[in-house]
């Protein structure tokens, strides 16, 4: 369900949604709305091409059911997101893993601290913490004479967990 809005999104189609200036954002035809979380059982987490500018990028799409509307809603983070990052820390600790696969709601809240946005993430109705407080280190390395950042280690740390979480995950009804 997404929070604190007085119309009831109704039907049972997908939803897209994203997470901007610390609420869960869904465009509509005139713009956007905002919310304050977006929470529902764990359906899915996925990776997606996107073109964007005619450039191909990669998103992850985390999907969630709303048990009283049976509405999915899917929120889309680029790949190397932090908030990406937070959710799957939150979703992998031992608590996370226990809501996952208990089928019970998780709640995705964003917020901004100081111009960026970020996460609490909620499973059985507890905060849940990160899995781990440090994450594999980011590198520089030199291509073509310029210094370019290598974060494949933390991502590869980070599609790790993602498989534990979609291990958990229930297999929906359909």
């Amino acid at each position: 369900m997404l929070g604190q809005r007085t119309e009831q999104a109704q039907g049972r189609r997908k939803t897209y949604l994203n997470i901007k200036n610390g609420a869960v954002v869904k465009r509509t035809a005139t713009g956007e709305e905002s919310y304050t979380y977006v929470e529902g059982k764990l359906e899915a987490i996925s990776q997606k091409e996107r073109n964007f500018r005619n450039e191909v990028v990669v998103y992850w799409y985390i999907d969630l059911r709303d048990e009283d509307s049976g509405e999915l809603y899917s929120i889309g983070f680029p790949y190397g997101s932090n908030t990406f990052k937070s959710v799957i820390l939150a979703l992998a600790s031992p608590m996370g893993l226990t809501a996952v696969n208990n089928g019970s709601v998780v709640r995705i809240e964003p917020y901004t601290r100081n111009g960026y946005d970020k996460i609490v993430v909620w499973g059985e109705g507890v905060k849940l913490d990160w899995v781990v407080k440090t994450l594999p280190p980011v590198y520089e390395r030199m291509i073509g004479g310029r210094k370019v950042k290598d974060d494949s280690e933390r991502m590869n740390y980070i599609c790790s967990l993602v498989s534990q979480i979609q291990n958990a995950t229930p297999t929906p009804a359909r």
